[in-house]
């Protein structure tokens, strides 16, 4: 169960430039049920400095855009549950890959940037890196590594497999995957690609093999949204120890936040690559 009140993936506080903070705006899949703690279609808002990129924009959020005021909007793929709030277009410019501005091309978007799958974008400071991921034929799909000085995660709400697990993870401080289910594969094979959802338990082993040791889960199924909150946290607080994972379920406000420890004074005699600070924390 992931609390309303934030995590901190710091030591202390810093400067502004230091912080990156998340909001988690929605954290309901492509289903029909909706709970007070799922209630909205998956998006993360990405707060840095004077940035305010919102990550997915779901029908969900058709009409309400100004209740966020987004800087920029970044899109993982083109399914109405991650970019149908911009069927009437967007008050920011809208970046995402070259396949998915093409799907979206009748919608009225007056300002359309491309992110190229072989470089990263930077967006007020911070740095959004696509990766391909096998989800979905008809509207393929890119995870991001998103990073600035106060850390870095991995944001994939959808996804049925991810190539080069290790090089997308690398270093990262938190995975934020797929919730669509716990244990159960919902991943088959069409065409010789792979799409649909893998469980939370394949993600796990996937931040383990990574070393990566927070997890926290969006998107969420049926049987997550309907179930007991407190039991389904349980559930999946369990998975993640079998895999040395600290996992949480996210839910619809529920924060993070990214700090730096501020750089220090290099003492005598130690070394620079020693004195930079770099060292961020888990504080619960």
């Amino acid at each position: 169960m992931f609390s309303s009140r934030p995590f901190y993936l710091a030591a202390k506080m810093a400067g502004k430039n230091d912080v990156l903070e998340l909001t988690f705006l929605g954290t309901r899949g492509e289903i029909e049920i909706r709970s007070r703690r799922h209630r909205r279609h998956s998006a993360l808002l990405v707060e840095h400095n004077n940035a305010r990129i919102m990550i997915d924009c779901g029908a969900d959020w058709l009409g309400r855009l100004h209740t966020i005021a987004p800087t920029a909007i970044v899109l993982t793929h083109a399914h109405l549950d991650h970019a149908g709030g911009l069927i009437h277009g967007a008050p920011c410019p809208v970046y995402a890959t070259r396949e998915t501005q093409r799907l979206l091309k009748s919608w009225p978007i007056r300002d359309r940037r491309q992110i190229a799958l072989t470089r990263a974008v930077t967006i007020g400071g911070v740095r959004l890196k696509p990766y391909r991921v096998d989800h979905s034929i008809r509207a393929p799909a890119v995870g991001y590594r998103v990073s600035a000085e106060a850390g870095s995660f991995f944001y994939l709400p959808d996804v049925a497999r991810l190539p080069n697990t290790a090089t997308a993870l690398r270093g990262v401080r938190a995975y934020i995957g797929d919730g669509a289910t716990l244990r159960r594969s919902m991943v088959r094979t069409k065409h010789g690609i792979l799409i649909g959802h893998a469980s939370i338990a394949t993600q796990l082993e996937w931040c383990a093999n990574a070393h990566v040791h927070r997890a926290i889960f969006t998107h969420c199924g049926s049987a997550i949204v309907r179930a007991n909150a407190r039991a389904v946290g349980t559930i999946v607080r369990n998975l993640g120890r079998g895999y040395g994972v600290d996992a949480r379920l996210a839910s619809d406000g529920g924060r993070l936040r990214f700090t730096c420890i501020p750089r220090a004074k290099k003492p005598t005699g130690v070394p620079e690559r020693l004195a930079k600070g770099q060292n961020c924390e888990l504080n619960v």
